[in-house]
């Protein structure tokens, strides 16, 4: 089963509201973050921030939410 054929975007938007609130929400938020960075890795995309641009759009993540969760959580490393 390829990741990109599964509703991430739905998970993120159900989760990432409550993810202060409840620990099992941070947790799918966090393992969110690090399948987009495996996305954006995998991608044939030029430069980093291109790659990463490209996976959010391909999950259906928002990219502004995203940004504001890694500096929140200082998941730099995912």
């Amino acid at each position: 089963m390829d990741i990109k054929d599964t509703n991430i975007g739905g998970l993120w938007s159900t989760h990432y509201p409550k993810r202060r609130t409840d620990s099992r929400s941070l947790m799918y938020c966090v393992s969110i973050a690090h399948a987009v960075r495996n996305v954006a890795q995998n991608n044939t995309s030029d430069g980093r921030a291109g790659r990463l641009r490209d996976a959010l759009i391909c999950l259906d993540v928002p990219a502004d939410e995203f940004y504001l969760f890694i500096e929140e959580t200082k998941c730099d490393e995912l």
